[in-house]
């Protein structure tokens, strides 16, 4: 292997969880090496590009390399795109204008998601229909006349070249995310003993109180038709989630659990109620999205059947 990093000691692989890493391992008693080629989770498992995974030790690691991301061909391009246009209806902003196909949106500064340009029509920069910089500099202007910063949700996978254009001039990525999707084959057995699921069309004021939510949240999230997961215990709202519709497809978010109640299995209990709410609902496809570094949240999901669909971030003009 090419470009291997190799180390006297044990080398720990490559973070964050989530990366794209090629380890080679040596195991004791066994002559020559294995190689493993995938995406790392919990420290000591690769994902392949097939679903499968293999756990292994560190301790057999004799090199490693991260790979980088490669560009993704023209049909999964449009793939991609189709999913981005489905989460953006699953979670619609106040405003949408367009300059060619970018998407400029906004919602009066709640969430990423929905106060950003989406810079869809293909791979490079998207189809703006006119001059690159011209439509940054409309960008920037979107948002400067609303007072936000300038936000570009950039598909590293297709949108390479924007991401060095717009780097340039000082927009800084926010942070890896992860789009992730699983399709549901059957219903889950989720154990909600001495806890109560309210399922609803709206959120109900405890729900707004866990979450700090406030009337532009609600606007926003009821702009599409969704079921909220109450989850209680002894009358205290524990755990929420949201499952929005949009075609064929449902979107997960919002799952949170009370701070106080973390590391007891609830978030588990609250993702596989709401896989079967959306069984109910006549879907088998889901998505959510889910930042890299959140290790814990990465683990939940994919031990419930999710898996990475392509990777996201938000690119923030800071000067």
């Amino acid at each position: 292997m090419s470009e291997i990093s190799a180390r006297t000691s044990p080398p720990t692989p490559p973070g964050p969880l989530g990366a794209r890493v090629s380890i080679r391992l040596q195991i004791p008693g066994e002559s020559g090496y294995h190689d493993l080629l995938g995406h790392l989770e919990l420290g000591n498992l690769v994902r392949r590009k097939d679903g499968t995974t293999t756990n292994f030790d560190p301790a057999h690691i004799v090199a490693w390399r991260q790979v980088p991301i490669s560009p993704t061909k023209s049909g999964n391009a449009f793939d991609i795109e189709s999913l981005e246009k489905i989460a953006q209806q699953n979670w619609m902003p106040e405003k949408i204008e367009e300059i060619g196909q970018w998407q400029l949106r906004s919602n009066k500064g709640f969430s990423f998601r929905a106060n950003s340009t989406l810079p869809l029509g293909g791979k490079g920069f998207g189809d703006p229909g006119i001059e690159l910089n011209q439509a940054i500099s409309q960008v920037i202007d979107f948002y400067s006349e609303l007072k936000q910063p300038a936000i570009f949700q950039i598909l590293p996978s297709i949108h390479q070249d924007l991401e060095r254009s717009i780097k340039a001039l000082g927009f800084r990525s926010k942070g890896e995310v992860r789009f992730e999707t699983m399709r549901i084959n059957s219903p889950f057995i989720s154990d909600l003993k001495d806890l109560q699921l309210l399922t609803s069309d709206y959120p109900n004021d405890d729900w707004f109180a866990l979450h700090g939510d406030d009337e532009i949240a609600a606007e926003l999230m009821l702009r599409t038709p969704s079921k909220y997961l109450h989850l209680y215990e002894q009358s205290q709202l524990v755990a929420t989630a949201r499952a929005a519709f949009t075609a064929d497809w449902a979107g997960i978010a919002r799952v949170r659990v009370k701070q106080e109640k973390q590391g007891q299995g609830l978030g588990r209990k609250i993702t596989l109620a709401t896989l079967n709410e959306i069984n109910n609902n006549g879907l088998e496809h889901a998505f959510l999205q889910v930042e890299t570094e959140n290790v814990n949240a990465l683990a939940l999901y994919h031990s419930v059947g999710f898996s990475l669909h392509h990777y996201l971030n938000y690119s923030v003009l800071e000067n």
